[in-house]
């Protein structure tokens, strides 16, 4: 088997197994670039809410080249039609414009990194040209096989193809949100020409990386699902024992100091029945954000209960806990919600540290339970620790 054709499986073996978007576009562009020889290529993604086109990698391309070219989904637009589309283009479809020409291409191919499966065009149009290359195929479109025959006749030029794709009910959807960017290839410096067959090869390759891109975004999404709360966005409770005990081995292992904060809302019941249970949600939401805001990257924060948060400072000793802790609930007594009802609330916050308050898993938890149960009977609105 050549070395071509071993890249070409390495290529489709990783986005079958692997789960990092960053990985499988990065293998794209470097097997593609050793593979078929381009003077140029270069990823771009699209950013489906902004509609935008946004480049990130390359190969032979200034550094700098294509990451800083944003180009809007329209249609004044040429560079950005594969996203419609769901076909390659070639040089010769392609008008210049003010991005082709920043980028110096007159000789490339833009192949889109379609990410849902299609239906074989002849069964979808019903297609009676049982003599076509693409008929009765599965993995083959017409635009991937040269003699293609569509409308019961073969295209001619370029023009009628593209003419005819235009108005293809495999195609004429325009739906951007099938496509998850587009692989550019160029050789625009070298002259050689870019090869049909070349084209194909890599319209198959770009296909399987869309889906397995999609994929793995559906994959990052029940991840983020199942570890985060669905109100606030904060982990849950069960990512947050697990991360506990792992932090409270590691501590152990290395001698270094664990405090744990546990906080409650003060009289939340109050809120939900005064104000009703869309504002208590609003207050939830407020608290998560201050959390987040307040505190350090490397604390990890989670909605422990319906109004209870818990947060684990890592390398804090008792007294950096209090700080920490008083500076959160100064900055929640002290914010009211948005909004007519001007709602305000108060926590109240207990304080456990590894090594001073207990020396396991179930130990802490239990140790900042009591100190909040003490900062609660003392008036609430106050930290405690012992």
């Amino acid at each position: 088997m050549e070395d071509k054709e071993l890249l070409l499986l390495d290529m489709l073996s990783l986005v079958n197994e692997e789960m990092d978007i960053d990985a499988i576009e990065a293998r794209l562009v470097n097997i593609v670039s050793e593979v078929f020889s381009f003077d140029r290529v270069g990823l771009f993604f699209v950013k489906h809410q902004k509609e935008i086109l946004q480049g990130k990698l390359c190969k032979g391309f200034e550094p700098g080249t294509i990451s800083s070219i944003e180009i809007p989904v329209a249609e004044e637009f040429p560079f950005t039609r594969p996203l419609v589309m769901g076909i390659p283009l070639r040089s010769t479809e392609i008008e210049a414009d003010v991005f082709t020409r920043k980028m110096g291409l007159t000789n490339f191919a833009i192949i889109p990194l379609v990410n849902q499966k299609r239906i074989s065009c002849w069964r979808l149009k019903n297609c009676q040209a049982t003599d076509c290359p693409a008929y009765g195929k599965h993995g083959l479109r017409c635009w991937l096989v040269r003699d293609a025959k569509c409308c019961d006749r073969s295209e001619s030029t370029v023009a009628d193809k593209s003419e005819l794709c235009e108005i293809c009910p495999v195609f004429k959807s325009h739906n951007t949100n099938a496509i998850e960017g587009i692989l550019l290839v160029d050789n625009s410096q070298s002259g050689r020409p870019i090869e049909e067959k070349t084209i194909s090869i890599l319209s198959v390759i770009a296909h399987a990386v869309g889906i397995a891109i999609n994929n793995s975004k559906a994959y990052s999404h029940a991840l983020r699902a199942a570890i985060h709360d669905d109100l606030t966005g904060l982990h849950n409770r069960r990512y947050f024992n697990e991360r506990l005990m792992d932090e409270v081995e590691r501590a152990k292992r290395y001698k270094s100091d664990i405090s744990l904060l546990l906080c409650d809302i003060d009289f939340f019941k109050n809120v939900n029945d005064t104000f009703g249970h869309p504002v208590g949600d609003k207050v939830l939401i407020r608290i998560g954000k201050i959390f987040r805001n307040r505190l350090r990257k490397t604390d990890i924060v989670a909605r422990y209960g319906g109004e209870e948060f818990m947060v684990i400072l890592l390398n804090t000793e008792k007294d950096q806990a209090f700080d920490i802790a008083e500076d959160l609930r100064l900055t929640v007594a002290d914010s009211p919600l948005p909004g007519k009802e001007k709602v305000k609330v108060s926590i109240s916050i207990g304080i456990a540290t590894l090594g001073v308050d207990a020396g396991t898993f179930e130990g802490l938890i239990n140790s900042a339970d009591k100190a909040l149960y003490c900062a609660k009977s003392r008036g609430r609105n106050r930290v405690y620790m012992t």
